[in-house]
């Protein structure tokens, strides 16, 4: 029995997505923990783009797919779901990191300690976790804590969940012409920044 063409694979699985919302939207809990199953892994990476931590990554994650639990009756069937998803998920970690600065600030305000302790992307990996990671995945996170939030974002949702542009511009509220120039920036300045990492730890 020969394989579907890549497009035939797309058409089933974008058929398969429609039947788990469909189902999960009438109540149906397996339909809903299969869109779980499906997106939890990109989620986590997507939230790490925006928070640089695994565990506050996972949290976010989770509350993206109960407020998604909480609106699917708000959800047009027939649509896709990913841009959907992505939208509330972004908009979670976004209230997120914004509720984390205004703490800090308060808390550096209270203290009169100028330092902050960011932590990097991979600061929640245990000590042999740390000693497998590779050096390029070190040098990808730390590069990818160094990027302006935009930059983070859109990496994260074109390289990470394969999204196409007009798919990224209905997530980001933004035209599909600038979704490409972002994208384009956020490639150069990556690039360098991990070409500077390597060099420096050469």
């Amino acid at each position: 029995m020969t394989a579907p063409a890549p497009g035939s694979r797309e058409i089933l699985q974008a058929a398969e997505e429609i039947r788990l919302v469909t189902g999960a939207k009438h109540g149906d809990h397996a339909s809903f923990e299969a869109l779980v199953d499906r997106y939890m892994g990109k989620a986590v990476t997507v939230a790490m783009g925006y928070l640089g931590d695994r565990d506050e990554a996972m949290d976010l994650a989770q509350e993206a797919f109960f407020r998604v639990f909480k609106t699917l009756d708000r959800f047009r069937e027939g649509e896709p779901f990913a841009p959907w998803f992505y939208r509330i998920l972004r908009n979670a970690c976004l209230n997120h990191v914004e509720k984390h600065r205004k703490r800090k600030a308060r808390s550096i305000h209270a203290s009169g300690d100028g330092e902050e302790d960011r932590p990097l992307p991979s600061g929640s990996l245990t000590p042999e976790e740390h000693a497998e990671a590779s050096e390029q995945q070190r040098a990808f996170w730390q590069a990818v804590e160094k990027l302006p939030q935009k930059h983070r974002e859109i990496l994260m949702l074109r390289h990470f969940q394969d999204l196409d542009y007009q798919a990224m511009a209905d997530v980001l509220g933004i035209p599909i012409g600038t979704v490409m120039s972002r994208l384009f920036h956020a490639r150069q300045k990556l690039r360098a920044l991990m070409e500077d990492y390597m060099e420096g730890n050469s």
